[in-house]
């Protein structure tokens, strides 16, 4: 009867050692899907912050929305102008 109960007590602790070690696998594998996660998490955080300065950089250099508006108003202008020089010196070739 001794032998057979120590055989039971060899196998109840391969089983246990075995489906540790599975668990642990898993745990380990689990583990490793993670940090490559968060790696690549991070990466991308640090992606975000660059593309944050560059917009802020980018909207520092921004012409103000009035200084546009005038140099719009200033561009029709100039081209009102022209056109009212090119009348005027037609005007003055006939007048001749």
């Amino acid at each position: 009867m001794k032998h057979r109960s120590t055989v039971g007590f060899f196998v109840v602790l391969t089983v246990l050692i075995v489906a540790g070690s599975a668990g642990l696998a898993s745990q380990w594998q689990q583990t490793m899907l993670l940090r490559g996660e968060l790696d690549g998490l991070r990466d991308q955080e640090r992606e975000w912050k660059a593309l944050r300065v560059e917009n802020e950089r980018l909207r520092a250099q921004q012409i103000p929305a009035a200084e546009l508006a005038a140099l719009r108003a200033d561009h029709v202008a100039v081209a009102r102008l022209r056109a009212e020089l090119e009348a005027l010196k037609k005007g003055a070739t006939q007048g001749r």
